[in-house]
Formats: C-alpha cells, structure tokens, sequence
C-alpha cells in the first residue's frame, strides 16, 4: 500500500468516525431537555415544601395571620428553616424525581453506548455481531443509572448548601432566599457553567452521552483483545487551545495497549464533565 492510499484510508476511516460520532452526538438534545425538565420541577417542588415549614414557622409565630405573614417576609431564612428541615425536603424531591432523571439517561446511555460499539467495529472493518446482551455493556449499565442520578442529586445537593449557608450566614429573608434557590434551579436548566456548555442540564446530556459512546468503542476494543487480536488505543483531542493540560498529556502517550491507563489514569475519555476528547483504536501493526 502506497503513501497515497494510507491517507485515502485513514481519511475514510475519520469520516466513518466523525459519522458514527454525529449520531450519538444527535441523542444530546433530546436528554439535555429531559434533564432541564427534571431540574426545573425540582427546584419547583423544594421551594414549595420550603413554604410548608414557612407556614408552620409563621403559624407558631402569631396567630393574627396578617402579622404572621409580615414577620414571614422579615424573618430570616434560618429562623424559619432549620438545615434538617430542608434536608429532609430536599431528600423528598429526590425520591419523587428520580425516575424523571433515571429513565431518560438510561436510555440515552444505552441507545450510545451501543452506537459507540458498533461504530467501533465498523471502524475495525470486522464483521462481527454485538447487542446490549454482551456481558461488559449489562455490567456497565448495572451500575451506572442509579449511581449517576446520585451524583447529579449530591451535586445538587452540595450547590443548595452553599447557598443556604450564604443566606444563615448573611441574614437573607425567607423570601430572598426562596427567589435564589428558584433562579439557581432555572440556571441548572439555561446556564452557561463553560463556554462550550450551555447550561448544567446541557453538562449531563453531553458527559453522559459521551462517556457511554467510548465505553462502548472500549468494550468491543478489549473484546477482541480477549479473542487474542492485538488492539491498541490513543487518546484524541480537539485539538485546540481551550484543551487541558491532562488531556494533552494523555494524547501524547501515543498508542498504547487497549488495556492500559492513559497518564491520567484513565483507560479512556472522558476525563472530566464536558470533555470533549475521543478514543481511538486500532489493530496492532
């Protein structure tokens, strides 16, 4: 094979690459609005149980209901709400929004991470067979669902601290509290936490969809390894200047065996939340 058909060739594998990696690519939107969905009811359900301990707090403060209402409005937050309170709240939205966020990325990760395998077989030019029945994708979606649902809340979780911290500490009313918590909900679904991610529901669809698409690439790559084919992988950036010294790195390992660690520890992308690097693979020449 000549110089001139390698570069035909490996021109025709990137575009079957960059092909395979649209359509997953395509499944982002319709789970980043899934998860705008679920943000923007919690936020809706916690503020409304917080006005429940409001209720309570100005019931226990006067019985005239106009003077409760106007102690309510002067009240600090944590007269009215204790952190076990909102804690105890907050773990209730959890519980009746779970599925809202469990069942969209469930399907979302599955439907990429079967892309990602057969893209990656396609790739290879093999002409095997695989379904979500493979023993490594039912272990990867056995624990990935629930877990990840449980990050999304913890990290959620974490932010409500923060600011509820802020509003103890700084003497925040009920009310302006109540109007913080509802806006960093809203953020969650619109925001722009980086500049290449629109808002943190946008984060979720792009990480999750992301990591299941290499998962998959990883499962069939090591599959083969298994069946004794040589296989090896490099890690792959966008190649610009916004690129993190940790990935940088990694692509700078070169090919390495497909079952080795990249210098950041991590046996493929993505390395962090809205990475942006892809895996590829190739038979040992």
């Amino acid at each position: 094979m000549d110089e001139l058909d390698v570069l035909i060739l490996e021109l025709d594998e990137a575009v079957k690459r960059g092909a395979n990696k649209a359509k997953a690519e395509r499944m982002v939107r319709p789970l980043e609005l899934a998860m705008r969905k679920g943000f923007r009811l919690q936020g809706s359900l916690f503020v409304r149980k917080l006005r429940t301990l409001k209720a309570k707090f100005s019931e226990s403060t006067s019985n005239d209901p106009w003077e409760a209402h106007a102690l309510l409005l002067e009240a600090a937050f944590k007269e009215a709400v204790t952190p076990a309170d909102w804690q105890k709240a907050w773990y209730e939205v959890e519980q009746a929004t779970l599925k809202l966020f469990s069942a969209p990325i469930e399907k979302a990760v599955k439907k990429a991470l079967e892309i990602g395998a057969l893209a990656q077989i396609a790739d290879l030019g093999l002409g095997i067979k695989w379904d979500l029945k493979n023993p490594s994708a039912l272990g990867y979606l056995d624990n990935y669902g629930a877990a990840m649902v449980t990050n999304i809340n913890e990290t959620t979780r974490d932010i409500l601290q923060t600011l509820i911290s802020q509003a103890a500490e700084e003497g925040w009313s009920y009310q302006r509290t109540a109007e913080a918590i509802t806006e960093r909900f809203e953020q969650f679904a619109v925001g722009k936490p980086q500049e290449h991610i629109d808002s943190r529901a946008h984060l979720v669809a792009v990480t999750e969809i992301g990591n299941a698409y290499t998962e998959g690439n990883l499962i069939v790559a090591r599959d083969l390894a298994e069946a004794g084919i040589g296989v090896e992988k490099a890690w792959d950036t966008v190649g610009d200047g916004k690129v993190s010294e940790g990935c940088l790195e990694n692509q700078d390992a070169g090919w390495i065996d497909v079952n080795d660690v990249f210098p950041s520890g991590h046996q493929r992308p993505l390395r962090f939340p809205g990475c942006r690097c892809d895996l590829l693979t190739r038979i040992k020449q």
